[in-house]
């Protein structure tokens, strides 16, 4: 399986594999998505030739892992939402901090109200990493701490 980095989105492991979803469970179910060649598990998998790409529509429970994965990275010490990663290296952000004069003062340019953007290169940015929201913990939650 190939990756576009940055990763951004839900992602389920199934049978040891994971997959892309195509967005969050709905009705305890995750429609999972595959654009492999081959079907990657006809036990689950069935061919969407509109969408040119393999779905399955599995439980939660039956899911190992499912998180909402984000990529972040620190720019001039300010927390970040990294967007997009443009060959040349231009790497489009959303600053994540509380202090909007930061944001301002660091160049940001705000999009929408609350929402600050900037493109940097990508060598200006540290401790790149992603990060992942576990979306089976609630209900994990729930299971072993009944009526809490």
């Amino acid at each position: 399986m190939t990756y576009t980095r940055p990763r951004t989105g839900v992602y389920a492991t199934v049978n040891g594999v994971e997959y892309k979803c195509n967005d969050y469970p709905r009705d305890d179910q995750v429609l999972l998505l595959s654009r492999e060649a081959e079907n990657p598990d006809p036990r689950l998998f069935t061919r969407d030739e509109a969408n040119q790409l393999w779905t399955a529509l599995v439980p939660v429970d039956q899911c190992e892992r499912l998180a909402d994965v984000t990529t972040r990275a620190d720019y001039r010490g300010n927390r970040c939402q990294v967007l997009s990663i443009a060959p040349n290296g231009d790497v489009g952000l959303y600053f994540l901090g509380d202090d909007k004069s930061v944001a301002e003062k660091d160049g940001f340019i705000q999009v929408d109200p609350g929402t600050w953007a900037k493109t940097v290169n990508i060598h200006d940015l540290r401790t790149y990493h992603e990060q992942h929201a576990d979306l089976r913990y609630e209900r994990w939650w729930r299971k072993h701490h009944p009526g809490q």
